[in-house]
C-alpha cells in the first residue's frame, strides 16, 4: 500500500513533526521540580557520554564509511528507553515507580537526541565546524520539541483541553507509525551485504553496553526502582527513532533500521536475562 518514495515522506514527517510532539508531550507533562534525583541523573548522563566516546573510538577504527559510522554509533549507544522505560518500570513496581521513570525519560531522551544530532551531523560528509553543528543542533525538531516541553513544565504553562487532546493523540500515534515505516523499509538482503556491521550494533546494544554499565551502577549503590530504570536504559533494543533520524540526516538508514528490527525481538531474551540475573542477585 505504501511505496518507497511515500515511505521516505512518512519518515520525514515523523522526524520533523510527530517525534517533536512526542518529546514535547512526554516532558511537559512531567513535574520536573518534584521528581529530581540528581545522583541518578548525573550517573545516567555521565555513562551515556562516556559510552559514546568509547563506542565512537572503536567504530571509527573498524569502519571507514562516515555514513555507516554515524548509524552504527547511534544504534549501539541509543536505546529504546522512551518506549520501554515507563512501561517496564510500571509493570514491575506499579504506579509508585512511574515518577522515577518519567524523570529519567525527561533527561535521558533529550541527551540521546542531542548526541545523535551532533554525531550524524559530524559524519554527514565528514566535515562540520563547531558553530555549524551547534546551529543545526538548535534547529533540530527533536531538540525544539524537548526544549519546548521543558519550558512548559518548568513554567507550568497549561494547555487548553482541546490542544491537549490533539497533542496526546499525535503522541500516541508516533510509535505505531514509526514501526510501520520501519517494517516497510526492511530489506532482508541487507543482512547479507551489511550483516557484520548490523551484528556489531546488535551485540553492542544488547550485551556489551549493559555488561559494562550495570555492574558499575550496582557498585555505586543504585537499587530497586532506580536500578531497574538504569537497566532498561542500558539494555533496551536500538531506538525506533534512530531510523528516521538516520534517514533524515543522510546516514546509513539500512544499518539503522536493521539494527532496530533485529535487536527488538532479541531483546525479549536478553532484557529478560538481565532482569533475572540482577533480581536473583538482590538488586531490586
Amino acid at each position: 500500500m505504501i511505496n518507497e518514495e511515500e515511505n521516505k515522506r512518512i519518515n520525514r514527517m515523523l522526524f520533523t513533526f510527530f517525534y517533536p510532539v512526542l518529546m514535547f508531550d512526554n516532558i511537559r507533562s512531567a513535574d520536573i521540580s518534584e521528581i529530581i534525583d540528581l545522583k541518578l541523573i548525573l550517573f545516567a548522563i555521565s555513562f551515556i557520554l562516556l559510552s559514546v566516546q568509547i563506542i565512537a573510538a572503536v567504530v571509527i577504527r573498524i569502519e571507514k564509511n562516515d555514513a555507516s559510522r554515524g548509524a552504527m554509533i547511534q544504534a549501539i549507544y541509543r536505546s529504546n528507553f522512551l518506549l520501554m522505560g515507563v512501561m517496564i518500570v510500571q509493570n514491575i513496581y506499579g504506579k509508585q515507580g512511574l515518577p522515577t521513570a518519567a524523570m529519567m525519560v525527561t533527561f535521558v531522551i533529550p541527551c540521546f537526541n542531542f548526541i545523535a544530532v551532533v554525531l550524524l551531523e559530524h559524519f554527514r560528509g565528514g566535515k562540520a565546524s563547531a558553530g555549524s553543528v551547534a546551529f543545526k543542533v538548535l534547529r533540530n525538531p527533536l531538540i525544539i520539541g524537548a526544549a519546548s516541553g521543558a519550558l512548559f513544565s518548568v513554567l507550568q504553562i497549561p494547555l487548553p483541553s482541546a490542544v491537549t487532546g490533539v497533542v496526546e493523540g499525535i503522541s500516541a500515534a508516533t510509535m505505531p507509525m514509526a514501526l510501520i515505516s520501519l517494517g516497510i523499509s526492511f530489506d532482508p538482503s541487507i543482512i547479507s551485504s551489511k550483516g557484520r556491521k548490523i551484528m556489531i550494533c546488535v551485540v553492542g546494544r544488547l550485551v556489551i553496553v549493559p555488561a559494562a554499565g550495570l555492574p558499575l551502577a550496582a557498585l555505586l549503590g543504585f537499587r530497586d526502582v532506580a536500578f531497574v530504570t538504569l537497566l532498561i536504559m542500558m539494555a533496551s533494543p536500538a531506538a525506533v527513532s534512530s531510523y528516521p533520524m538516520a534517514v533524515a540526516m543522510d546516514s546509513d538508514g539500512e544499518i539503522a533500521g536493521s539494527a532496530v528490527m533485529i535487536s527488538t525481538p532479541l531483546s525479549c531474551i536478553t532484557l529478560f536475562l538481565w532482569l533475572l540475573i540482577f533480581r536473583n542477585l538482590g538488586f531490586y
